[in-house]
């Protein structure tokens, strides 16, 4: 064969490789990229239908312990304490039924809300919480024993994201912990995340525990004294996230969307702790720039009553008393000391008697 049809096979041959690359990449194209990275859709597809089996199987390990029976649940758990505190939760539980309703803040809530800003969460204390002090609505001393404090109002639940954190001013050694979001009528001598209707981050192994002590549904990494723990709520989604110093290190995604959600803070062993729902800036720098505070750092509160106009008084109006509800503006009362104001400073008696 002379270089001539070498040549005519070779165009040939490169000619038949172009139009099968072709027809290739027409046929890879159509059926959505599958070999390539995450931008692509097949990608896209194949980590969704991944996602969607783990998140169906972590739901199903939860539901699992979700039933388990009383006695299975305390088998499980080590400890007598951990046992007894367990049975507890339950029977509050059956003795208080949970709000599980969805909505919204009512009217008179938003009318003190607006007054008094993000300080009008505060953190009673329950009969039942022993050895808990709290100062100025949110700078809280737990002395001992599992103790848990929810606040006054829920999430509003009128934006995408609400976030409040909780700096671990003393922490004793020993000491968990907990905080995160639940619903109303929680035990108050129970940790957050561990009982029915709760989500909450633990500082001692650094997990969040999700309705119940063996439902763990993420694990971090510890936190300590000096710490600053975020606590975030999505009500359209019902996730919720968790920070320490600002920066996310895990997220929980649970069944309470648009429920009414409540800020929870509790622990075990002796510890202060400063709740900033708002009233403050924020060590996560996104919560500051989106404004994921409960409220404005402070309410518009109404203006003091005009005193000086004693003739639009109901209260003087309503005296018995002619005189008073006849007075013009800037009346001197009777029985004023005229002479004292007819005389010159320098002529008036100051001399008091010892």
């Amino acid at each position: 064969m002379d270089e001539t049809s070498i040549g005519i096979v070779a165009a040939v041959c490169v000619c038949i490789a172009i139009v099968a690359a072709g027809v290739g990449l027409r046929v890879w194209f159509a059926r959505g990229r599958p070999s390539l990275c995450g931008w692509q859709s097949g990608c896209r597809s194949g980590w969704r239908r991944h996602y969607q089996q783990h998140t169906k199987d972590d739901n199903r390990d939860s539901e699992s312990i979700q039933r388990l029976s009383l006695e299975s649940a305390l088998d499980k758990l080590e400890g007598r304490a951990a046992q007894r505190n367990y049975a507890y939760a339950c029977e509050y539980s059956k003795a208080h039924p949970i709000d599980d309703s969805t909505g919204q803040l009512d009217s008179g809530d938003l009318e003190l809300i607006a007054e008094h800003g993000a300080s009008a969460w505060q953190f009673p204390v329950d009969d039942e919480n022993v050895g808990v002090s709290v100062r100025d609505g949110t700078e809280i001393e737990f002395t001992g024993g599992e103790q848990s404090l929810v606040a006054n109002f829920q999430f509003p639940n009128e934006q995408r994201v609400y976030y409040y954190e909780v700096r671990l001013t003393r922490l004793s050694p020993g000491t968990n912990v907990a905080v995160g979001v639940a619903m109303r009528s929680y035990p108050p001598l129970r940790l957050a995340g561990w009982a029915r209707n709760s989500v909450g981050f633990h500082t001692s192994d650094g997990c969040v525990y999700q309705s119940h002590p063996l439902d763990i549904c993420r694990r971090t990494k510890p936190a300590h004294t000096s710490d600053t723990l975020g606590v975030g709520w999505r009500p359209r989604s019902g996730k919720a996230f968790f920070a320490i110093n600002g920066v996310i290190v895990g997220h929980a995604r649970t069944p309470w969307a648009q429920k009414r959600l409540y800020p929870i803070v509790s622990a075990d062993g002796p510890c202060s702790l400063s709740v900033n729902m708002g009233t403050r800036a924020f060590v996560l720098s996104h919560a500051n720039m989106r404004y994921w505070a409960v409220a404005p750092p402070e309410g518009q509160r109404p203006p003091p009553p005009q005193y000086h106009r004693a003739s639009e008084s109901l209260l003087l109006d309503a005296s018995p008393s002619p005189s008073v509800s006849s007075m013009s503006v800037h009346a001197i009362p009777p029985g004023y000391d005229d002479d004292c104001h007819s005389k010159p400073h320098s002529e008036i008696d100051v001399r008091r008697s010892f």
